[in-house]
């Protein structure tokens, strides 16, 4: 008699992350943790061209984001193109976009990207927006996972600078 082969789960994100931060194992002492050293933290690029957010999408595909929309320019009534785009959406003003900017400030993802990416209601987006090209591209959750797993495990040993 065989037994059925066993097929191992695949890592989660959160797993996934984590073992690229490649972090020490607990200690198993009785001392408090010391804390790590501030020089072997990554300096924070002084890049501002990028502005970030988090959403959620409702129902209707609708985020609020009035911080992007306001970075953007975008105006109600303005026209709008949204490109599906390998880990992302973007959107674009343009002046044959077949969208238009709602009255309230936020994005709007039409039903087609929001099933082509997955994303449900309710689902959490990373909003970046380039207000110097007009475009905010919206990386869904598994994207998210998928960068932060690159990036910790690219990471260059301590002393390097990430930017």
């Amino acid at each position: 008699m065989t037994m059925p082969e066993s097929r191992a789960t695949p890592p989660t994100a959160a797993q996934q992350i984590v073992a690229a931060l490649a972090l020490p194992p607990s200690p198993v002492s009785a001392e408090p943790p010391r804390p790590l050293p501030l020089t072997s933290l990554y300096r924070l690029s002084r890049d501002t061209t990028m502005l970030y957010d988090v959403g959620r999408a409702d129902e209707s595909g609708r985020i609020s984001t009035r911080d992007i929309i306001r970075a953007l320019g975008w105006q109600p009534g303005g026209k709008l193109d949204v490109i599906p785009a390998l880990g992302g959406i973007v959107i674009l003003a343009s002046p044959d976009g077949l969208l238009t900017e709602p009255a309230k400030p936020c994005l709007l993802i039409p039903a087609a990207a929001r099933r082509l990416h997955n994303i449900e209601t309710g689902g959490h987006v990373l909003l970046a927006a380039a207000p110097e090209y007009g475009l905010v591209i919206i990386h869904t959750r598994q994207a998210i996972n998928d960068m932060l797993a690159r990036y910790h495990s690219e990471s260059p040993p301590a002393g390097h600078h990430h930017e």
